[in-house]
């Protein structure tokens, strides 16, 4: 009964097209007994079902009576090898026929709701804008497997991903990686842009939020994401992980305690907790009986007009740079100024126009928008 609902998704990769396009992206002029494309489409299935290994794969192919015919696991591992060994045509057979199923599916739910969802930032909804979200993500191995290396994880590989914040996470395209790889490597985070932007339909490639957590801002993926943002009939925003570095400790020193805004989570409520010398209500409002936990504020005015200058010149003139504090959590690595003034810093990087209008424009909301994990903390 645990599987009851893996019918219906086995049934939604008929209905889009999925299955018919691999099968024709796979088509073999041998004989054989089960079709290639359906193999995969069933693979995707068990993968979304929980399989965490190939042989996982029988579980669909023990409920003849439910799926009917399914390939036995030897053929899964065979259709895979034949998808290795046609390399990069393959792929790109594969990855045309995935566009065209995500055409049609998101036509029939924009047809349906009248738009694609929008994007939730804490309590609100932005609509109108797809937004892509990079991300590199460390994946462990047991053994070593092909590109499994050391990192500053354990063993493993380091993918980097490119997903659509609209969809709920909805996988466009994506980069596998030695387990070495570095986490801010430029060359790959502008690859996967690219290859995220020819994924989304066209209709909706002309209104973009680009983002990318940890320390991705570098000149050359900045300067990218700004020609890409200067394209006519197109709009692009992008918010880029920036890295502490002394320029930015200096500054951060300088900020006065009023200029820091209360962040927000995931409900849009500020994060506090209850001090520890609170009174007995725990309704209360006092202010003495809270603290907050996190918050942001601008560092473009004295990273620009500071007492060294200005320390931007090489950046574009529209770039603004935010910081988030936060008490850290019990074990995290520390600066030295963090371990000095007792918060964790994390900086980012946005081309968010500094008149923006509304609650979009505020600072807990541009930071809302850049961190992923403010929609469910």
């Amino acid at each position: 009964m645990s599987h009851a609902g893996l019918s219906l998704l086995r049934h939604l990769t008929d209905k889009t097209g999925l299955a018919g396009g691999l099968s024709r992206a796979l088509a073999s002029p041998r004989l054989l007994v089960h079709d290639r494309g359906r193999v995969l489409a069933d693979l995707a299935c068990a993968i979304a079902d929980g399989a965490r290994v190939i042989s996982d794969f029988r579980v669909m192919g023990d409920q003849r009576e439910l799926f009917g015919l399914v390939a036995s696991v030897p053929a899964a591992w065979r259709t895979l090898k034949e998808i290795a060994r046609g390399g990069a045509r393959a792929d790109k057979r594969l990855t045309a026929a995935v566009a065209t199923a995500r055409r049609h599916a998101w036509a029939q739910a924009a047809a349906r709701h009248g738009a694609l969802p929008g994007v939730r930032i804490a309590d609100r909804i932005l609509d109108g804008v797809t937004c892509i979200r990079l991300d590199a993500t460390v994946t462990f191995a047991h053994s070593g497997k092909e590109l499994a290396e050391a990192n500053f994880k354990g063993f493993g590989h380091h993918p980097l991903l490119a997903v659509c914040d609209n969809t709920g996470g909805e996988p466009l395209a994506w980069m596998l990686r030695r387990g070495s790889a570095g986490s801010n490597t430029a060359a790959d985070h502008i690859a996967l842009a690219d290859a995220a932007i020819v994924a989304l339909p066209p209709g909706f490639r002309r209104k973009l939020m680009i983002t990318t957590d940890g320390a991705g801002a570098s000149h050359d993926l900045v300067k990218h994401l700004d020609k890409l943002a200067a394209r006519r009939g197109c709009e692009l925003t992008y918010s880029v992980g920036w890295a502490l570095g002394e320029r930015e400790k200096t500054a951060l020193r300088l900020v006065p305690e009023q200029a820091w805004q209360a962040a927000i989570g995931a409900r849009g409520e500020v994060r506090e907790r209850r001090a520890d010398d609170a009174c007995g209500n725990g309704q209360c409002a006092h202010r003495a009986c809270w603290i907050e936990e996190a918050h942001v504020t601008g560092l473009t005015g004295l990273l620009r007009e500071g007492p060294a200058g200005d320390q931007l010149h090489a950046w574009p003139a529209t770039m603004r740079v935010f910081a988030r504090r936060e008490r850290p959590h019990p074990g995290a690595q520390l600066t030295l100024l963090e371990a000095e003034d007792g918060w964790r810093y994390t900086l980012w990087a946005t081309n968010r126009a500094a008149d923006t209008k509304g609650w979009l424009g505020q600072a807990a909301y541009i930071d809302a928008a850049h961190r992923v994990h403010a929609q469910d903390s």
